[in-house]
């Protein structure tokens, strides 16, 4: 995959090499990579590396890598760039994955491929999927929050007054008509 692949372009510095997911930068003069392994059961980084600039006379921001240099790394925005990439390419170290990163949740098949996975993780006896979700998406929790309180007023979500929604209405099975199908055939086929 190149930063111009079928999967969408990667944000400035990211690239997919294999089985990791790559960040290369500068920070103060530095050279920093950042590896995110694909196959992973975790989220984040699997190895982070700080080298010289390639000219020994370069100048940089720090005297070596001080405790400074480290704090400037924003370990939070590359994790939260990593788990949207490794969704997008439907690796997530989570159970969560669609076919499409449901960045955007604009149309009616969006609605229902969301509720979906939100009564996945219900019937999996999570407490609090719209945390799963939104964890999984790299999106917030009030995002997630809001478009499962859509779901249900549009009527893709159906469960006890009250209570959170613990089933698809027929309204989403029939947006859904044939995908369950192809997750099974992809989750065979190892992928």
């Amino acid at each position: 995959m190149t930063a111009a692949s079928s999967e969408g372009e990667l944000p400035e510095g990211w690239r997919l090499d294999g089985e990791q997911l790559v960040l290369e930068t500068e920070l103060h003069g530095w050279k920093l990579t950042v590896v995110t392994l694909l196959n992973t059961p975790w989220d984040g980084p699997t190895s982070l590396r700080i080298d010289p600039p390639d000219d020994p006379y370069a100048e940089v921001g720090t005297d070596g890598i001080t405790a400074e240099l480290m704090r400037s790394i924003s370990l939070a925005e590359i994790r939260r760039t990593a788990r949207k990439l490794r969704t997008r390419l439907g690796r997530s170290a989570y159970e969560v994955t669609t076919a499409a990163v449901l960045d955007r949740v604009e149309t009616e098949r969006d609605y229902a491929l969301m509720a979906r996975e939100y009564v996945h993780l219900v019937h999996q006896g999570y407490r609090s999927p719209v945390t799963r979700l939104a964890t999984a998406w790299g999106l917030s929790r009030n995002t997630i929050s809001g478009r499962i309180r859509r779901a249900r007023a549009m009527g893709f979500l159906d469960g006890p007054p009250g209570r959170p929604a613990d089933r698809l209405t027929e309204k989403a099975r029939r947006y859904l008509e044939g995908d369950d199908t192809r997750v099974a055939k992809r989750d065979r086929n190892g992928g």
